[in-house]
């Protein structure tokens, strides 16, 4: 344990323990504090006033005086459990704000943090959890992993980034690291160059899942180590610079690969690691193999002795089948331990901690497949092992099989889903169990499950994947599950599932039952699952399943309209709050952040001599600064001159900034010929100071977001200006919003509110899609009381809101 925190992490907690003060006392908006929440990787909950802690954990990589921490501040602070994610993270949930700076000082003291677990940032960074361990890997990747988590770790280039970003490792072909669906993935590579062989990666970019999945491209064959680094830096300032911040739903880096095509992709990145070599940037080196012997290749996996020998009257044929695999290079075996559904209780975490400093002189790993991996066992302890895991709870078999369901949280806790994940995971191992037999007879079949179709439990690689929708039968809604059939993940042939049947949540147990027994009585000899799909068909299957699709009426069978763990009627009245406010704090932090890097390339420009390459950037910088403090006044120009005209009367002339621009249109606004570099050089150290009052008026910002002023601002016309004569609804103020996008419409909603006084009508005309989904929400979360919400002859719809 650390003694003595780094002054860094000191004053990163005491920021956050400051920041939730000022949240109670009104002092910030709640959206801003939310994204400085998101960076610290606490997640907000479907329940209000809890949070989720999500722990980062580079690779997995636990020890035993970390999951004694881990134990007690679940037992201190959350339910008495954690829960294992597919990034290989911890999470445990019903946290109290207040309680959150001290669960971040006990995880730093055991070398945890929570940093960068959420939010736009580059999370966690995977890797295979068998790395160091498997006979076909290449080489160890998990110092690499190491140090590129590390280094970009509390990274400046990660902080603001458009959309997360995920990076993952994989040591071999047979592709645990899942490569294919990361934005970056490196898999383990070697080439024979001038007769000597050389170690680096392949690399994979433009992965993600989520509601529009998409495979990586392959980047580049092989990457020298002393490049992985560069090629990460540079491939995010690519995607930070051109990433799409006004659409969620298109912000991933797959977007931008989709739009441009790998080739231009590759001139972009090059571009900027040019850069890098100009000025000289040094990296940290990327640290080989703890035994510093590189090179596994052509190792074959012998059985030890011991596991040869070890009786079998006392252990379990099957978990010795499933959850214990030999070692590479060593006579030591590594056992997998189940946990159901990724949980695991604080009594679980303490026990584990007492078998890993008995049994496991190499540690443990989280998985992706949300399990540990024990490393190092002798074969001979296996019987004592298996009894202490088995007195613990956690000696079930199937490891990696079929009945080993992933699910993520859903909708137990998560605000984004619509079914209760963990609910129907835990049936369908049910269902396994009473078949008696743990599914490791049905080659490759594995089974994934998300609450949404966001692809947290990754469905889309699955064999048998589940998401949850939801669907109106009988005049009800009832919770389903989306089916996706023969999605897999390796180097050379990674698919997504075919999505094929909804099937009613109660019935989604018996339908999974149903695909294995026509699996089981359809294969050939050998064949895996997915290549039965391929070649049976997932829409055959899927014809099969269709007897699961009917239900009776509510009054005959009410349980079908209601969700795993539910008491009540399915519903969907607790989904999480719209996004537009939290896109108001992207908006303006982005444009301040662009804003300073501009001024930072214009001084680049100057020192290089090349005063004339330095003006565009000055001016861009300046007038993006502009414009993140006009966000909050429902103003979004990208015309010069409105910018510059809507900022002198919306902030310079209400004494929002000092007296030193109150000229401002008159001096930093105006775009000359410099008569000098001096000149040049002393406007743009005013530029400097301009974006230090520009930012520091944003911190000042108070909880409704608005700039502190000294007068009242009159409205300039502009698109979006209210009308004081009503539709024919009985609106005493009428909106027209059509082809404003989010999160502006939402601004200007906000806006004109609080122009109203309590009880009076306001009616906004917004246009389907994204803002039809997060208006009406935001809105909501505010305060005010939604009356209507309804589509027009011209296919926008009415948004009819009552003041509160």
């Amino acid at each position: 344990m650390v003694t003595t925190l780094p002054e860094q992490i000191i004053k990163e907690i005491e920021a956050f323990d400051r920041e939730i003060k000022r949240l109670e006392n009104n002092e910030i908006p709640e959206e801003k504090f939310k994204k400085f929440r998101l960076q610290q990787g606490i997640y907000g909950q479907r329940q209000k006033g809890v949070q989720m802690v999500r722990v980062k954990i580079p690779s997995g990589l636990l020890n035993a005086e970390k999951l004694r921490t881990l134990a007690d501040l679940v037992e201190a602070y959350s339910t008495g459990k954690g829960h294992i994610t597919t990034r290989q993270d911890f999470q445990f949930h019903f946290v109290k704000l207040s309680n959150v700076p001290t669960i971040l000082t006990r995880l730093a003291e055991v070398g945890l943090t929570s940093r960068e677990a959420c939010g736009n940032t580059v999370r966690n960074v995977t890797s295979c959890h068998w790395a160091g361990s498997c006979p076909t890997e290449l080489f160890d990747v998990t110092p690499m992993a190491e140090t590129v988590a590390y280094h970009l770790l509390r990274n400046p280039i990660n902080q603001d980034l458009p959309r997360k970003f995920k990076i993952s490792f994989s040591g071999c072909k047979s592709e645990c690291g899942l490569a294919a669906i990361h934005d970056i993935g490196f898999i383990a590579e070697s080439r024979e160059q001038n007769g000597t062989t050389e170690y680096g990666f392949r690399v994979y970019a433009g992965g993600g899942l989520g509601s529009s999945p998409k495979l990586a491209k392959l980047y580049s064959e092989f990457l020298p180590f002393e490049e992985v680094l560069p090629t990460c830096e540079a491939m995010l300032k690519v995607f930070d610079a051109n990433g799409d911040r006004k659409t969620r739903s298109k912000a991933r880096m797959k977007f931008v690969l989709e739009k441009w095509g790998m080739e231009k992709f590759k001139e972009a990145v090059a571009k900027e690691m040019a850069i890098f070599k100009e000025i000289k940037k040094v990296y940290p080196p990327l640290r080989a193999a703890a035994n510093g012997a590189l090179p596994m290749v052509g190792l074959e996996m012998q059985v030890p002795l011991g596991l040869q020998t070890v009786s079998h009257t006392s252990i379990p044929s099957g978990w010795i089948k499933t959850n214990v695999r030999p070692m590479s290079g060593n006579s030591k075996v590594a056992v997998q331990v189940r946990l159901p559904l990724g949980d695991i209780t604080a009594a679980e975490l303490r026990g584990l901690a007492d078998v890993v400093d008995q049994f496991a002189p190499q540690a443990l790993r989280a998985t992706h497949q949300q399990n540990f991996v024990l490393f190092g066992v002798d074969p001979a302890s296996l019987p004592d092992l298996y009894k202490a895991l088995n007195n613990l709870s956690l000696a079930a078999s199937g490891a990696e099989t079929a009945m080993d369901v992933i699910a993520c949280p859903g909708a137990d806790s998560c605000q984004l889903a619509l079914t209760s994940s963990m609910g129907v995971g835990a049936a369908i191992s049910e269902a396994f169990e009473q078949t008696k037999t743990d599914g490791s007879d049905l080659t490759g079949l594995r089974i994934r499950i998300s609450g949404c179709p966001n692809s947290c439990a990754q469905h889309h690689i699955a064999g048998i994947g589940l998401h949850g929708v939801a669907k109106k039968i009988n005049g009800k809604l009832v919770p389903h599950y989306q089916f996706h059939l023969g999605g897999g993940v390796d180097a050379d042939a990674p698919a997504l599932g075919k999505q094929t049947i909804k099937v009613p949540a109660k019935n989604v147990p018996k339908a999974v039952m149903e695909v294995t027994r026509i699996f089981r009585e359809n294969r050939q000899d050998g064949e895996a699952f997915n290549n039965f799909v391929k070649r049976y068909g997932a829409n055959t299957i899927a014809n099969q399943l269709t007897r699961f699709t009917e239900i009776p009426t509510p009054d005959v069978a009410p349980e079908y309209y209601r969700d795993y763990k539910a008491e009540g009627d399915f519903h969907l009245d607790d989904l999480g709050p719209g996004e537009c406010a939290g896109g108001v704090i992207d908006m303006i932090e982005n444009l301040l952040r662009t804003a300073r890097q501009s001024l930072e390339e214009a001084h680049l420009e100057m020192s290089r001599g090349r005063e004339d390459l330095a003006i565009d950037p000055l001016k861009n910088g300046i007038l993006r600064a502009c414009r993140a403090l006009l966000i909050p006044f429902g103003v979004d120009s990208t015309d010069d001159n409105e910018i510059l005209k809507q900022f002198q009367h919306k902030v310079v002339e209400q004494g929002i900034l000092s007296e030193r621009f109150e000229a401002f249109t008159q001096s930093l606004g105006q775009w000359i010929d410099f008569d000098s570099a001096v000149d040049l050089q002393a406007h743009l150290d005013l530029a400097d100071l301009f974006l230090a009052e520009c930012k520091d008026a944003y911190d000042q910002m108070d909880a409704s977001m608005k700039l502190k002023k000294s007068v009242a601002i009159p409205e300039i016309p502009s698109n979006g200006a209210p009308s004081q004569t009503p539709s024919k609804s009985k609106a005493d103020v009428f909106l027209d919003l059509s082809g404003v996008a989010c999160p502006m419409n939402f601004v200007k909603t906000k806006l004109q509110l609080e122009d109203m006084d309590a009880g009076q009508i306001l009616e906004v005309i917004i246009d389907d899609g994204a803002p039809k989904d997060n208006v009406p929400r935001s809105t909501e979360a505010e305060g005010h009381k939604i009356l209507e919400l309804s589509r027009t002859p011209d296919n926008h719809y009415k948004l009819v809101i009552e003041k509160v």
